[in-house]
């Protein structure tokens, strides 16, 4: 068994500083002191026993802190995950469009503070491209830009506000796809 990023004996202050993305999980199981001034001080045990939470408790939320973690760590050595959503979005736009036998383009702009990206149909890879491929759906990539779509997960998102494809770097600040997507 691999060893755990995160074990109930570290400070709260030192697991959120090192991975962010920890504090909704220990919000969502009443450790509130993500935000307190001891939390440098405090371990993750110290801090949920304070709170009421019981062992097991804290064992699962360990747990479901690693294991975020690991899904993250099999995303960012992916370079790019297309969820099934996506990728039946794809698949109905290039039928809508006559474009069933194309590919996506996806192309980043580095702004210098964050990136933001392009998606669009096309029908042939250029020697300059690398291919990518994950439910279905085929893509191609600059080689140029390989190490900045590192981590990219491509989902398709509706509620509320709207809808559209979400593109989300794990590890560079990343914009949605905007409108001159070609895609819709």
């Amino acid at each position: 068994m691999e060893s755990q990023k995160v074990t109930k004996d570290m400070t709260i202050g030192e697991v959120v500083n090192k991975y962010p993305e920890s504090s909704t999980i220990m919000l969502s199981y009443g450790l509130h002191c993500v935000g307190c001034a001891v939390n440098p001080y405090e371990s993750i045990e110290n801090g949920c026993l304070g709170h009421g939470i019981d062992e097991n408790t804290i064992n699962k939320l360990v747990h479901e802190i690693n294991k975020k973690l690991e899904n993250k760590e099999e995303r960012i050595s992916k370079k790019i995950t297309i969820t099934k959503n996506a990728a039946d979005k794809f698949k109905e736009f290039m039928k809508e469009e006559n474009k069933e036998n194309c590919a996506i383009k996806l192309q980043v702009i580095d702004t210098g503070s964050t990136l933001q990206y392009t998606l669009d149909f096309t029908d042939h890879q250029s020697k300059n491209e690398e291919e990518f491929e994950e439910n279905g759906i085929k893509i191609f990539v600059e080689k140029s830009q390989i190490e900045l779509i590192k981590g990219t997960q491509i989902d398709y998102i509706e509620n509320e506000r709207g809808s559209g494809f979400k593109i989300e770097n794990l590890n560079q600040n990343s914009g949605g796809c905007g409108t001159g997507c070609g895609c819709h």
